[in-house]
């Protein structure tokens, strides 16, 4: 019996150690894609401010000196649209409100008052302890709703007729609930869209001083 446990743990020792490996080894290469991708970005368009999301990886960015947005499903689609004909620039979070219960509960602070004076009077110090543990509770469920984001995109409306519309999609769930907005899966898609929404508003108000 003991070796079948000692095997069993020695198993389970095995995969998370191939389990740890795996997930280094995902990371290191995911790392590797987007530094590749930044540094085709800039051998392209020139510096500017970039970031990647993988798959793809899909791309946007600034190019400071060719004054251009640049957009793409990947490094290699990637084109370029003047700052000039940007006219406006929306975060879009699509999400669901939860709702989940919770319980709550109260100690009747008066009763145990009450029950500690009886057991005090009855029983000495220990009916004293044992009086003031025994008074009443409430318990009361409480329903308690948050957020869950499935979505964050950045929507630029652009002078362009044929595709007015240009959207970079910095997370989609693409099924399930969603998470919390302030979960490490969620976070930085929302920070990263807060940031090139600043950038662009930037740039049109600069145009319209």
């Amino acid at each position: 019996m003991i070796e079948i446990v000692v095997g069993v743990i020695g198993v389970g020792f095995v995969l998370l150690v191939l389990a740890a490996v795996w997930v280094n080894s995902n990371v290191a290469n995911n790392q590797a894609k987007t530094a590749d991708a930044q540094g085709e970005l800039k051998a392209r368009f020139g510096e500017g401010d970039y970031h990647t999301v993988l798959p793809g990886p899909r791309c946007v960015g600034i190019a400071w000196a060719q004054e251009d947005l640049i957009l793409g499903d990947s490094v290699e689609e990637a084109i370029s649209v003047p700052l000039a004909a940007i006219r406006s620039a929306d975060i879009e979070l699509d999400g669901v409100n939860v709702t989940n219960s919770k319980t709550v509960t109260t100690s009747n602070r008066g009763s145990q008052l009450a029950g500690g004076l009886v057991g005090g009077v009855l029983l000495g110090p220990v009916g004293l302890i044992v009086g003031g543990l025994s008074g009443s509770s409430t318990s009361k469920g409480k329903s308690v709703e948050t957020r869950k984001i499935k979505s964050v995109k950045l929507v630029i409306r652009v002078a362009d007729r044929a595709k007015p519309l240009r959207t970079f999609v910095f997370f989609d769930i693409g099924y399930g609930e969603g998470y919390d907005a302030t979960s490490l899966i969620v976070a930085p898609a929302i920070e990263q869209a807060d940031h090139f929404h600043a950038l662009l508003q930037r740039v049109i108000e600069d145009r319209e001083r």
